[in-house]
């Protein structure tokens, strides 16, 4: 009989067990997952990204392509050391407009910046400054005008490119090109206003986690990528001035002159002491400005040289401030983002998990008791039954 018992009460420990385990299992309210608040980039937005990226990439190749190709076809050096600033203005600003972390905002300002180069190279200041191979700029900027806004028909739905369109053209025709800088504005205000839209509504978001990282991986790359370039063409630049700026010829003409009065001081010496002082006069005469050519022109090179090494400074710390402030306010949008979802998720599961403590409380207590109780009924039926 005991052994029955026995029996008995594994069985219905084990049937507890495993009822308990299925309620648990199947309780709906016990179903949740950890999901973050942050918003990923719908991916209209992800493949313009990609798509205004790649467009820099090749804007960035031809610039180049078409800046050597002046400097090559001159003689100026004028016009050479324009060229050189040219392509360094305009690579650099390239960068800045199209590796934005909100990829219509970075889409519209490389598009203004493809207008503003075909209406600059159009003016008398492009041609004044480019020479004339101006027309190859211009024409390179037909066509990337061209590609870009093919990319923006592309990409967006037609009432959208229209509202853009119009904001592009009034824009750049407002803020026309001024210095071969490119220097950029924010355009998140006027474009904001032009589509009747506050500014925080126009940036919903800057995507997930990982594309947040993506985006301040890709930044810090076409950074160093442009501060190669940048420092390139600033030593190409540097080597023009200073061949401008080389004294050879004139100290060459000087040396033969004094090489001839040397040759004619020897002969007097020889022939004609008296006039040994005489010859010794002029010859200071020759040789003072000489002297004083070289050492103004080494000091009018290392002033130079210091003061580019001065300007390159300046640049690099500009770029490593921008780098940095753009990776720190990444960084403290994203830690804000996920601080705000992580509260947002507490505050949400937390009636779950007082649920869940509740039922676990209810079973800890309830399931000894009614084990207990149908053993004890059990065990007085089996005694009744014997008796």
């Amino acid at each position: 009989m005991n052994i029955s018992i026995n029996y008995a009460e594994k069985h219905l420990s084990r049937g507890l067990t495993f009822g308990l385990l299925i309620l648990l299992s199947s309780c709906s309210l016990l179903k949740f997952t950890i999901e973050s608040k942050e918003e990923p980039l719908p991916k209209n937005l992800l493949n313009t990204r990609i798509a205004v990226r790649a467009f820099q990439r090749e804007f960035s190749s031809d610039i180049i392509a078409v800046s050597d190709t002046i400097i090559a076809n001159t003689s100026d050096i004028d016009i050479k050391l324009n060229a050189i600033a040219f392509k360094k203005g305009i690579v650099a600003a390239s960068g800045k407009t199209a590796f934005q972390a909100v990829p219509e905002l970075a889409l519209v300002d490389t598009w203004v910046l493809c207008k503003q180069l075909k209406d600059v190279m159009e003016s008398n200041l492009g041609k004044e400054f480019i020479g004339s191979d101006h027309i190859l700029v211009k024409e390179k900027g037909v066509q990337l005008e061209n590609r870009i806004t093919e990319i923006a028909r592309t990409l967006l739905k037609a009432d959208r490119y229209k509202e853009l369109e119009s904001f592009v053209n009034k824009y750049a025709s407002e803020n026309p090109v001024t210095s071969f800088d490119f220097p950029r504005a924010n355009i998140l205000s006027p474009l904001s206003k032009h589509l009747g839209v506050a500014d925080t509504v126009y940036v919903s978001t800057i995507g997930s986690g990982a594309e947040a990282l993506s985006d301040i991986g890709d930044r810090i790359g076409i950074t160093s990528e442009l501060l190669g370039k940048q420092l390139g063409w600033e030593k190409e630049r540097f080597s023009l001035e200073w061949d401008r700026a080389n004294p050879s010829d004139d100290f060459l003409a000087r040396a033969d002159s004094i090489n001839l009065m040397l040759d004619r001081f020897a002969y007097v010496a020889e022939n004609s002491p008296e006039l040994l002082g005489n010859m010794s006069a002029n010859m200071r005469t020759e040789l003072m400005p000489l002297i004083n050519e070289l050492n103004g022109g080494l000091d009018a090179s290392l002033y130079k040289l210091a003061d580019e090494r001065l300007r390159m400074q300046l640049y690099l710390d500009a770029q490593r401030k921008l780098l940095v402030s753009d990776v720190n306010a990444t960084g403290e949008q994203m830690i804000d983002t996920s601080t705000k979802s992580i509260a947002t998720l507490i505050k949400d599961v937390a009636w779950i998990v007082i649920l869940v403590a509740i039922i676990i409380i209810v079973l800890l207590f309830s399931i000894p008791f009614l084990a207990g109780f149908y053993l004890a009924k059990a065990r007085f039926k089996t005694k009744d039954n014997l008796n």
